[in-house]
């Protein structure tokens, strides 16, 4: 959820360190997850641009991201708060901006919110789940309106691996360049798709002959 008037972003609480431990070992457990240039990472506020291949793209940005400050993600409410275990999963670990239909003032003024109180505002900003590796679809200009709307950073992440998963597949993020908002929309636009396909990692397709528990890929559509 958004933060109240009075909660800073910028020192995660203890409860979701516990949460975000438990999410790398799981994780760390079934693929092998590497991360390149988290040393390129704003300090924070900020906006986070990244591609999007799968369910568990957010959990590996809550995983392997640092665990502050804190980052929020935008997600449809339709999409994530369809199932019980995903209330209380989202209850336990916060850190949801819902979007719903029309409602862009309200969005606005959330992720404003966020932003404000040194938090991270995560967007997927393709709009949709990618069907190819290694391919950007259309931006959406969201993610260029608010950072520019509260003058901060966008900061993108490149993850590659995620589109087909099993046991043991090899996963890869990869921070690329931080743009800072210019006051042009298109400009700023321009500059953050350019960052973030400059951030996808090469994807070696076709190398894994074994795929174990290929359940994976749609265990949580």
């Amino acid at each position: 959820m958004p933060p109240s008037s009075s909660r800073s972003l910028s020192r995660a609480p203890l409860r979701f360190r516990a949460a975000r431990a438990l999410l790398r070992l799981l994780f760390g457990t079934v693929f092998r997850v590497r991360v390149d240039g988290l040393e390129r990472l704003p300090p924070g506020p900020y906006v986070l641009a990244s591609n999007h291949l799968s369910w568990a793209d957010p959990f590996l940005l809550l995983g392997w991201l640092p665990a502050s400050p804190r980052v929020h993600f935008l997600g449809r409410r339709a999409a994530i708060y369809n199932r019980w275990w995903k209330r209380w999963m989202l209850r336990f670990m916060g850190g949801i901006i819902p979007v719903d239909s029309g409602e862009i003032r309200h969005l606005s003024v959330a992720v404003r919110g966020v932003l404000q109180h040194g938090g991270v505002a995560a967007i997927f900003p393709e709009g949709a789940v990618g069907t190819v590796e290694g391919e950007l679809q259309p931006l959406r200009r969201g993610v260029a309106h608010f950072a520019g709307d509260s003058s901060v950073p966008v900061a993108t992440i490149g993850i590659a691996g995620t589109r087909e998963l099993w046991r043991g597949k090899p996963i890869v993020l990869r921070v690329g360049a931080t743009v800072q908002p210019a006051g042009s929309l298109s400009g700023d636009m321009a500059a953050i798709e350019s960052a973030l396909r400059a951030a996808l990692p090469p994807y070696p397709a076709g190398q894994e002959t074994r795929r174990p528990w290929p359940w994976l890929t749609t265990l949580l559509r």
